[in-house]
C-alpha cells in the first residue's frame, strides 16, 4: 500500500500560484520515491482543483480525503484554505496549508498548519526595512476582499507605531480592481514617501504598471513569483517585495537552509526551465514536512502524523521548521527576505543581505 498524500490546489481560476504549488509538491514526492519512499512504500500524491473558490475547495478536500491519506497539502488561496480547515478538523486529517493568512493557525487548531511566513512576520520585516531607509510617512493600500491582504493590512496597522512609521493614506479596494491612477493621486496628496501594498494577481500587475516611477513601492510576499515578473515586465524593476528564502536561494549565505534551497532550485529549473517561486517552495516544503512527520511517527495514520508534526524539526528551502503544540506556523521574521526586482529577478536588497549575514553569524556564535 502506498503512503498517500492529498493536495488541494488552484489549477484553474485567478490564483496565480496554483501550478507552481503543485509542481513543487510533485517534485518533493518524486524525490521521496527516488530515495525509497516512506515506511518502505512508494508515496502517491492525489490532487484536486479548488478552482480558486472556497466552495469548490471544500469539495476538493472531500475528494482527496476519500483515499486513506496521511495528510493534505493545502491550497495557496487563503480564502479557500480557511474554508477547508473546519472540514480537516472534522475528519481529523493534518492539513498543511500553503496559504498565508495568519487566521489559519491563530488561534491554533489541532489539525491545521501552514508553511508560508505569517503576515505578522512579513509586516515586521517590511517595517524594519522602512525604518532602516528613513521611510517614516507611507501610504498603505490593499485588497479588501482577500483574507490574506486584510490580515497583512491589519498587521501593518498594529505594528507600525513600534517602527516609527506613520500611515499618511490608507485605502482598501475591491478584488479585481485594475485602475489605480486616482489612488496614486490620493497617495501623492498625502505626502507619502512610499506605498506599501498587499494585493496579488492581476490587480498587483496593474498597480505596478501604473505606479509613478519616483514613488517607491513595497509589496507583500504574495507576488514573488515568475508569473508576476513576466506580466509586469520592465515596470516591476525597482519594486521592493518580501519573499521566502527559497526564492533567493543562491543569494543566501552558506547554511543548511541555503543548501536545501539551492538543491530545490537546481532540480526545479532542470525540470521546468525557470526558477522556483514562493508557491513552488511552499508546495515542496509542505510535502517534506508531512513526510518527516510520517517517518517520525512510523505510521501513515493521520492522528499519529499530526502528533509528529508538533515534534519534528525540519530544514527546508524555506527555513528551519519547529512546530509545537502552540505554534503551527513555525517561521519568524528572520525567514523573510526583503528583495528588489533587478534585471527581471528578485534579489536581496543590500539591507537584507546584511540582515541574513548577521542572522547567520548570531546563530553560529557559541552561547
Amino acid at each position: 500500500m502506498p503512503v498517500v498524500l492529498g493536495q488541494v490546489v488552484s489549477r484553474t481560476g485567478t490564483n496565480p500560484g496554483g501550478c507552481d504549488n503543485e509542481r513543487g509538491a510533485r517534485l518533493a514526492v518524486d524525490e521521496l520515491n527516488a530515495a525509497g519512499g516512506l515506511l518502505g512504500q512508494p508515496v502517491e500524491l492525489v490532487v484536486a482543483d479548488d478552482r480558486t473558490s472556497p466552495a469548490h475547495a471544500v469539495k476538493a478536500f472531500a475528494e482527496v480525503v476519500q483515499a486513506p491519506v496521511a495528510g493534505v497539502v493545502g491550497t495557496s488561496f487563503s480564502n479557500a484554505s480557511l474554508a477547508i480547515i473546519p472540514a480537516a478538523e472534522t475528519v481529523r486529517v493534518p492539513y498543511v496549508s500553503t496559504g498565508a493568512a495568519d487566521s489559519q493557525v491563530d488561534p491554533v487548531r489541532p489539525f491545521a498548519f501552514m508553511t508560508p511566513p505569517t503576515a505578522s512576520a512579513v509586516a515586521e520585516q517590511l517595517l524594519r526595512y522602512c525604518r532602516a531607509h528613513g521611510l517614516a510617512k507611507v501610504a498603505l493600500v490593499g485588497d479588501e476582499n482577500s483574507v490574506f491582504a486584510r490580515t497583512g493590512l491589519g498587521k501593518h496597522l498594529d505594528l507600525a507605531p513600534g517602527h516609527g512609521v506613520e500611515w499618511t493614506h490608507i485605502e482598501r479596494f475591491p478584488m479585481g480592481t485594475t485602475e489605480f491612477a486616482a489612488l496614486f493621486e490620493r497617495v501623492r496628496g498625502s505626502g507619502a514617501q512610499a506605498v506599501m501594498a498587499w494585493v496579488t494577481g492581476p490587480p498587483a500587475v496593474e498597480l505596478v504598471r501604473q505606479r509613478p516611477r519616483d514613488l517607491p513601492l513595497l509589496m507583500s510576499h504574495g507576488n514573488s513569483d515568475r508569473r508576476f515578473l513576466d506580466l509586469a515586465g520592465p515596470a516591476a524593476e525597482g519594486v521592493v517585495a518580501a519573499a521566502s528564502l527559497g526564492v533567493v536561494a543562491r543569494d543566501l549565505p552558506e547554511s543548511p537552509v541555503r543548501d536545501a534551497a539551492v538543491a530545490l532550485a537546481n532540480a526545479f529549473e532542470a525540470r521546468h526551465g525557470y526558477a522556483p517561486s514562493l508557491y513552488t517552495v511552499d508546495g515542496y516544503t509542505a510535502v517534506k514536512l508531512l513526510a518527516a512527520a510520517v517517518a517520525a511517527a512510523g505510521s501513515a495514520d493521520p492522528s499519529q502524523v499530526r502528533d509528529a508534526l508538533e515534534a519534528v524539526e525540519v530544514i527546508t528551502p524555506q527555513g528551519e521548521y519547529r512546530y509545537t503544540a502552540t505554534d503551527h506556523h513555525g517561521l519568524t521574521a528572520r525567514h523573510v527576505a526583503v528583495t528588489v526586482v533587478d534585471g527581471g529577478r528578485f534579489v536581496p536588497t543590500p539591507w537584507c543581505r546584511d540582515e541574513l549575514t548577521a542572522t547567520r553569524q548570531t546563530r553560529e556564535t557559541p552561547q
